[in-house]
């Protein structure tokens, strides 16, 4: 397959499907925001609060970092250590690219694997939340949509830094 077809395939087909996923996580953040500052202003005007707000919040926040992740790794924004790298050749830091992006695809291809099957169970069990009887498999399918999503995007870019590595 040449450089232009994996491009391709990154560019159009993979980055939007990134970026639809990522949105999911602004509007859950903008839901959060919004349910936090109404039941703020009921504790305080009303005396009284939003049942399962907790709940919610929870809920919310695994919708807003598992549907982030990938979008992060797109845009380059998790940490990594840059003042030992650097000292080296363009060379040996794509190499050590390669087996780094290898690892971590790995890594989340396994979790991946295992939040769902952990999702498939928690369906089995019925499980839901307490104050508001809210099933919880769907939020863990979620999850592993974000882990996939985000195997994904790393095995790309191990292609991309192999590429690189065996170019330069």
């Amino acid at each position: 397959m040449t450089q232009f077809k994996i491009d391709f395939l990154i560019e159009k087909r993979l980055y939007p499907l990134v970026k639809l996923i990522d949105k999911l996580s602004w509007i859950m953040l903008f839901a959060l925001m919004a349910m936090t500052a109404v039941d703020l202003f009921l504790r305080n005007f009303t005396n009284a609060s939003i049942l399962g707000s907790v709940e919610l919040t929870e809920l919310m926040m695994v919708i807003i970092v598992f549907s982030s992740l990938a979008q992060c790794e797109v845009d380059d924004g998790h940490i990594r250590v840059e003042l030992v790298m650097d000292k080296f050749s363009p060379k040996v830091r794509a190499v050590a690219d390669v087996f780094t992006q290898a690892l971590c695809t790995i890594i989340f291809a396994l979790m991946s694997v295992s939040i769902f099957n952990h999702a498939v169970n928690m369906k089995g069990y019925g499980e839901v939340t307490m104050d508001l009887n809210l099933p919880l498999y769907p939020f863990i399918f979620i999850a592993c949509l974000g882990c996939m999503v985000m195997t994904l995007v790393l095995f790309s870019k191990t292609i991309i830094n192999i590429i690189k590595a065996v170019g330069s």
